[in-house]
């Protein structure tokens, strides 16, 4: 306890690098081991993949405490007062914004599995609400335990397929949804940044903090634009496009980097027109089109308001909610998950954290650590947990069912 207390601000930023390091090795090592089962498969061997999930283990474990130790130790040491106990945060909590912060995971869940019923009545798919939630849940699951959330959608799709939809059907349905989260969440970061840029300003004291936020916030939304913008580009500009993309696989063939020019290029055309058609054919149907982008505005909206009612709940008496402090803190919220679009760790962790630290500092005075570790709870580790009961539910059901057949 002693050595959290005086670990100081770069202790912990070479902490995080060092952190990261090692996990790009992890991952480096798993896709190496991908590689080397997939020649063995081929080749009609099977290799063991014990301890690849043993990494994977060891790389998430690793990603969480690191999360933890990091909020503790920047809250220890920035913490504009004493840093408060447990029991004294929430002897002074508000009561009615602890509970609005539990409705808006409620609401987030629900909001998220009707864009899948939406969806699949608009291809009339013949799959329920049950469904809808389970491919909602496990999406968020596997999201959330891997790195940078590239689990989810093919789970997702498995967990359709294993519902009866077809596997082209199935695939349609996750790429219409991520396309139209896509632009509207980025819409909706954009005006934020845009309308709201001087908030880091006003609450950021720390002039390299600052920077940081702003340099990071920006590239972090690059980098979630660039799909959509080479599928926009591909639709407007196709000859031009894949002209450029041939171009860097080259540069990559020669670097050794890529091996199957060709075959990178016909998946990647494949892709993209899946995503295109996907998107067209639920532009055809115009009031589904516009209840799905309703949806798609409210669930990631919400998502961006829950450290609002975390921070006014905890915060106590010197936090005065309002409309201009909700903006405020979504605003920073949208600057600390984009300057964390980097870090490879499963939902970003260390680095969100880190960064929404610095955004809060001037906010939560005293309360720092239990606002921001409230705050991830409620948005990272519940999907964890529920995840895991779904995924034990479904596990328990199916034993159950195996037993039920004649043998």
């Amino acid at each position: 306890m002693t050595l959290l207390l005086q670990t100081t601000l770069p202790d912990i930023f070479w902490l995080l690098i060092t952190v990261v390091i090692a996990e790009w090795v992890i991952i480096v090592y798993l896709a190496l081991e991908n590689v080397k089962r997939t020649k063995a498969k081929r080749n009609g061997n099977e290799l063991p993949q014990k301890k690849p999930r043993i990494w994977g283990n060891i790389f998430f474990v690793m990603s969480i405490a690191l999360a933890v130790y990091l909020m503790y130790s920047f809250a220890s040491s920035n913490d504009l007062g004493s840093q408060k106990t447990f029991k004294e945060v929430f002897s002074e909590v508000n009561v009615k914004y602890l509970v609005l912060s539990l409705c808006a995971l409620c609401a987030m869940i629900i909001l998220d599995t009707l864009k899948y019923v939406v969806i699949m009545r608009a291809n009339r798919t013949k799959a329920g609400f049950g469904t809808a939630l389970s491919v909602c849940l496990l999406g968020k699951y596997y999201d959330n335990i891997t790195p940078f959330s590239s689990g989810g959608q093919p789970m997702q799709i498995y967990q359709l397929h294993k519902k009866g939809v077809g596997g082209g059907e199935a695939s349609a349905i996750i790429f219409i949804k991520f396309a139209f989260n896509m632009t509207m969440w980025l819409t909706i970061c954009f005006l934020l940044m845009l309308l709201k840029r001087d908030v880091l300003t006003v609450r950021v004291a720390d002039e390299a903090q600052r920077n940081w936020l702003v340099a990071g916030g920006w590239i972090g939304f690059a980098v979630n634009c660039a799909l959509p913008l080479l599928i926009l580009s591909c639709a407007v500009f196709p000859k031009m496009t894949w002209a450029v993309t041939r171009g860097v696989l080259k540069i990559g063939h020669k670097l050794k980097i890529v091996k199957d020019i060709e075959g990178n290029m016909t998946r990647g055309k494949k892709a993209v027109n899946d995503f295109v058609a996907a998107f067209l054919s639920m532009i055809k149907r115009p009031l589904y089109s516009l209840a799905l982008a309703l949806l798609c505005i409210a669930e990631p909206f919400i998502s961006m308001m829950l450290p609002y009612f975390v921070v006014v709940a905890l915060g106590g008496p010197a936090v005065t909610p309002g409309w201009e402090l909700m903006l405020e803190i979504m605003t920073l919220n949208v600057y600390a998950q984009m300057s964390a679009m980097i870090v490879p760790t499963p939902g970003n962790s260390g680095a969100v954290e880190s960064a929404f630290m610095f955004a809060l500092t001037t906010l939560s005075s005293g309360a720092l650590f239990w606002t921001v570790f409230s705050w991830r709870f409620l948005s990272y580790y519940s999907y964890i947990i529920i995840g895991m009961f779904f995924t034990v539910f479904q596990l328990i059901r199916h034993n159950q069912g195996q037993k039920k057949l004649p043998h």
